[in-house]
């Protein structure tokens, strides 16, 4: 098979699911093209909420500090292309075609999904253009990603929530013991996670692999004004950001990068560390995308991650809230915590196999249909009022893309 566009490859890989042989076909097939991820000195960050804003802290302050980084995340927001980025600029289409007329058929023989697919572009990608480092954000888990392949030199989990039960687990502990398998023989641990529970798995794996485990301080003197600020271990920080649970994300940033300078494996000065900082914006995460009427969208599509992002709004008056989720969410336990900052919670729907349903999503609650997303933008916007818009990732990312056709948004 001839791809001629990006979009040809994309279309055939989306489609491809999880194959349940827990990582065999994948690691037989990097294997066969010679390992490009064993090339690599690698970072892996793993979580329920939060790694994608991690990820970008770290980013942004290795880019600062002169080194040439790759990264590679999920779900995508504006296109595909964005999973795969070497500092910061999405991988070309031409990239992709080249990939997959040359690997596709064997992509085929060894039965990956597209998850894998994915790795596997940008493990390569990453090699053939000579990366300094590449940071690899877990999909889903940790034992089981398709991104566990990788020998990292320092191991990040963010914090354990209630996602993705069907596949993880029941309880915080289940669900660390699948995010702990991330941690590798004599590579250090660095987390966020508070619950005993979990810390008991984290540190009872790091003990049997023989891995040192650092357990972030909270930030301190967290406030917002037209900016974040926070304290982390003594040090001020200044974020261009308006959500106060950036802090936590960026404070754990800052200990890996700590940690990975104190080992010998990064360098970079204080002032390139707060620099990077401060420029570290992750689309779709309390991002303002427009400014009159004001819009903020956020993608907290689980129970934690809502609960920050209405911690981050409760010092907003006249607010109104459009929210809606997967099938498969708690969207229940999310509506209620909406209902904390805002009386006017309204719920639609958006075109994806597994978004749920509005009339579903409303069930017993005191909240307001309107189906389509986008007469509901139009209906609830106004100069009184900031609009939140929020919920699943995908759901914000066809949001966001409305804004941008618009010509509505004003991001610099």
């Amino acid at each position: 098979m001839k791809f001629t566009n990006s979009k040809q490859v994309i279309d055939k890989i989306e489609v491809k699911k999880r194959n349940g042989m827990q990582l065999l076909s994948l690691k037989a097939f990097m294997e066969e093209v010679g390992n490009p991820h064993k090339q690599l000195k690698c970072i892996h960050v793993a979580g329920t909420n939060g790694k994608g804003s991690t990820v970008n802290a770290m980013n942004h302050v290795l880019m600062e500090a002169g080194y040439r980084v790759g990264t590679f995340t999920s779900p995508y927001l504006e296109s595909h292309h964005d999973r795969i980025r070497i500092n910061d600029r999405f991988i070309e289409d031409q990239a992709i075609v080249d990939y997959a007329n040359t690997y596709y058929e064997k992509w085929v023989e060894y039965d990956l999904s597209m998850f894998e697919i994915d790795m596997f572009i940008a493990a390569q990608y990453f090699v053939d253009h000579k990366v300094d480092l590449a940071i690899f954000e877990v999909g889903m888990g940790g034992d089981r990603d398709a991104t566990n392949i990788i020998m990292p030199m320092i191991s990040v989990i963010t914090n354990i929530g209630l996602d993705h039960m069907e596949f993880l687990g029941n309880t915080y502990r289940e669900i660390a013991q699948k995010k702990a398998g991330i941690i590798k023989p004599g590579v250090p641990l660095v987390t966020m996670e508070r619950r005993e529970a979990c810390l008991e798995v984290f540190a009872k794996t790091c003990e049997s692999m023989h891995s040192q485990m650092i357990v972030c301080l909270d930030p301190t003197d967290v406030f917002v004004d037209t900016e974040l600020h926070f304290t982390y271990n003594e040090v001020a920080f200044v974020q261009q950001t308006l959500a106060y649970y950036q802090a936590k994300n960026s404070s754990l940033a800052i200990e890996a990068l700590w940690q990975l300078r104190k080992n010998n494996h990064v360098n970079f000065t204080d002032e390139q560390l707060h620099q990077g900082i401060y420029k570290a914006i992750w689309k779709g995460r309390f991002e303002q995308i427009s400014e009159k009427p004001r819009v903020i969208i956020d993608g907290a599509h689980n129970v934690e991650g809502m609960k920050a992002l209405v911690d981050s709004c409760r010092n907003y008056d006249n607010i109104r809230v459009l929210f809606s989720a997967l099938a498969d969410k708690p969207y229940g336990q999310m509506i209620d915590l909406l209902k904390e900052i805002s009386d006017d919670v309204t719920v639609c729907e958006f075109d994806f196999p597994r978004a749920a349903k509005a009339e579903i999503i409303a069930a017993g609650k005191d909240v307001n249909i309107i189906k389509d997303y986008r007469k509901a933008i139009h209906q609830l916007m106004d100069d009184d009022h900031i609009l939140l818009v929020c919920g699943s990732l995908y759901f914000i990312a066809d949001v966001r893309d409305m804004f941008m056709k618009k010509g509505e948004s004003t991001l610099s």
